[in-house]
């Protein structure tokens, strides 16, 4: 049964006693037809304000629940859902509806005027005047709820600007004034009626109270239904505006609350719809940023085998990178003798597997020391500290990195190898120009005088022994203990002072086990302000 049905009963029943009362009257006495049909005129006006009253608060009601609903909506999803092109038939049918809700206020405000007294008159049409605009403002905002954000946000400010004060001032001070004045031309006709007869004055009073108790029963009933689905109707609007997105109404009720609660939940459902798709976008996002920043990361990581951290930063931010030049860089050489020998009589895989083994070797080496590593051509490998950091202490960090890499070619001849190689290596010290070459294959490399004196170093240098320069020995001669060799002549005919290098110097050694030794990391803090990297265990023990 739907609530105009409900509505209608009820009136249809207080309507019913009152006819009732109507005739008794005339029963009673035709002396007092004159004094029913005017009182009779006046419970009409009454009754009919009344249902007036009632028409336009549930109307109030209706429009306001359902200005609520879309503020919640747009307060919860950041904007109105709508649908483009032409009307539903749902949509259709509650605007005819709503309508035939205001075309029946307009009705009743008719008939009032029509059964009102002259006095009466003003006030009355001053009521359905102000109802005439409300229910034009009632209109709009109405039909423009649930079309498109534009027209909710209108709707919305129709229903704050013009119809919610204009409806406060017809139910607040038009209805009271109409009710008051009515209830006193109410009371004139029943003192009329009470002096033609104390009789008909009893039964009258008797069909009243009676009509009143029916009344009572019927508003209650028909509240306590409506109170209910509005109650539902709001805690579900609560909860969707706070978020509960699987808040559904369990209004089974086949009328207007029903079909209203299946609006709200079809609602409901896109709603949930819409921000399990936003979530899974947001997955997906966050999956594909994730995979960029791993594609990031592993070019990066590329980028970092090829050029140092700082170097590598600079392409990366302007795109290409300036030459440097840097004053104080320790250049390493090695270099593997009879390997040209070596790649005749080993196969091109074991050769390429022992190359790997030991350059691997030196990588870890020259990494822990902090040195940069700057490229391998066939058997030589070559490395250079103090670039690009300029870290003061490369001269001591590079030969001590020498050592090891001649430790691990001696520690590799004494497993089952394929071949037995020796390296000589060589160490100088001096300035150079650095910068990175080529467009499609990255390459950091340096130049200068320092590069060929650092290769002049290796190639006069003797099997499993670090050459170094004057310039180097001058730097590391506190913490390294070296052999002079004198003048001895280069590949140019030139006789330069060369050095080996054969370990850390005794008195730097005594620690008690300690790795680094306290007085070598004492030295090493008071030249170079830091702590020196941990050292291999061969370097601790003096030959």
């Amino acid at each position: 049964m739907t609530i105009r049905r409900r509505l209608v009963y009820a009136f249809l029943s207080i309507l019913f006693l009152f006819g009732l009362n109507l005739a008794i009257y005339f029963v009673a006495s035709a002396r007092l037809s004159g004094a029913v049909e005017a009182l009779q005129r006046a419970k009409d006006r009454q009754l009919l304000i009344a249902n007036v009253g009632e028409d336009i608060n549930d109307i109030h009601k209706q429009v306001t629940l359902t200005g609520n609903v879309f503020s919640a909506t747009v307060i919860a999803g950041g904007e109105a859902e709508s649908d483009e092109g032409a009307p539903s038939e749902a949509e259709k049918l509650e605007q005819s509806r709503f309508r035939g809700q205001l075309q029946e206020l307009d009705s009743k405000l008719a008939a009032i005027i029509r059964i009102s007294n002259v006095d009466a008159q003003g006030p009355v049409r001053n009521l359905s005047e102000s109802c005439a605009q409300l229910a034009a403002s009632w209109l709009i905002v109405h039909e423009n709820f649930g079309s498109n954000s534009d027209s909710v946000t209108r709707a919305i400010t129709e229903l704050s600007v013009t119809a919610e004060p204009l409806s406060q001032y017809v139910r607040e001070t038009l209805l009271p004034e109409l009710e008051e004045f009515e209830r006193s031309q109410a009371q004139i006709a029943t003192q009329n009626y009470t002096s033609v007869s104390s009789v008909t004055k009893a039964l009258t009073v008797g069909i009243f109270l009676a009509s009143l108790l029916v009344a009572v029963v019927v508003a209650f009933h028909v509240s306590r239904y409506l109170t209910r689905g509005l109650s539902e109707l709001e805690a579900g609007a609560a909860a969707l505006g706070s978020g509960q997105l699987e808040m559904r109404l369990k209004l089974a009720n086949k009328d207007e609350l029903g079909d209203l609660a299946k609006s709200f939940n079809d609602m409901a459902d896109k709603l949930l719809a819409a921000h399990n798709q936003l979530t899974e976008a947001n997955v997906e996002l966050d999956r594909g940023k994730k995979e960029v920043e791993k594609q990031q990361e592993m070019a990066m990581s590329l980028l970092l085998n090829i050029l140092p951290v700082q170097v590598a930063e600079e392409l990366q931010t302007s795109g290409q990178v300036e030459p440097k030049y840097f004053e104080d860089v320790t250049i390493l050489f090695t270099d593997f003798r009879g390997f040209t020998l070596a790649t005749e009589k080993l196969a091109a895989e074991e050769l390429v597997y022992m190359l790997h083994e030991h350059f691997s070797a030196f990588d870890e080496i020259v990494k822990r020391y902090g040195i940069e590593k700057i490229k391998t051509i066939g058997d030589s490998y070559m490395c250079a500290g103090g670039i690009p950091d300029r870290k003061p202490s490369h001269p001591v960090d590079v030969v001590l990195a020498a050592l090891e890499m001649a430790r691990a070619v001696e520690e590799h001849n004494r497993k089952d190898a394929p071949a037995k190689w020796e390296v000589r290596i060589g160490v100088h010290t001096g300035s150079v120009i650095a910068g990175v070459v080529g467009t499609r294959k990255f390459a950091f490399d340096i130049w200068g005088d320092t590069v060929n004196y650092a290769s002049r170093m290796e190639s006069s240098s003797e099997p499993m022994k670090v050459n170094i320069s004057e310039r180097t020995y001058i730097r590391v001669k506190d913490f390294i203990e070296c052999e002079a060799r004198g003048k001895v002549l280069t590949k140019e005919k030139k006789e330069l002072d060369m050095f080996f290098a054969k370990g850390i110097v005794p008195n730097l050694l005594n620690g008690n086990g300690e790795n680094p030794p306290p007085a070598f990391k004492r030295r090493y803090r008071v030249y170079f302000q830091q702590d020196p990297p941990p050292l291999s265990e061969f370097l601790l023990k003096h030959d």
